[in-house]
């Protein structure tokens, strides 16, 4: 078996870092889709608690009963507004680890690329060393059918 050549331990890393890559896109996919299920979740809830409330309110409520609707709407509001900004930050973080990925992808592609070029090479170096070996054993007899004629 031939001795792995320094490309192909390099080809070897760059594909353990390239699946590392895949696999951290594949959980940065995951916490994104995991916080816009939250932040549709949430809008959800405003939006029903938000008819609740007026509802309650068309039946007539007391300015208390209006006053807790209200923080606990402004709550809500809060709420959406951080799981919007918790939302961003994964789309961030999720583009970072595509271009992670893509980067490693590319690097592979390219010691992929340089070990074909080598493999490619060596394949001509042996075609014409085996060339070079038959025109020499044709000319040994051709040589020999010269001088037992001669």
């Amino acid at each position: 078996m031939a001795k792995p050549s320094p490309l192909d331990t390099l080809a070897d890393l760059a594909q353990n870092d390239t699946d590392a890559a895949a696999r951290e896109l594949g959980r940065l996919q995951g916490l994104r889709t995991q916080a816009e299920q939250q932040l549709n979740q949430l809008t959800q809830y405003r939006h029903e608690y938000r008819a609740r409330m007026q509802a309650v309110a068309a039946e007539g409520m007391t300015s208390s009963r209006w006053q807790d609707f209200s923080r606990f709407l402004d709550s809500l509001d809060q709420a959406i507004r951080q799981q919007t900004a918790a939302l961003a930050k994964a789309e961030a973080d999720l583009l970072a680890g595509r271009n992670r990925w893509q980067h490693q992808k590319r690097r592979l592609n390219s010691f992929d690329t340089l070990i074909a070029r080598a493999e490619a090479r060596e394949e001509q170096v042996a075609a014409r060393r085996e060339q070079r070996a038959n025109d020499e054993y044709a000319a040994r007899l051709a040589r020999t059918a010269a001088t037992r004629l001669g």
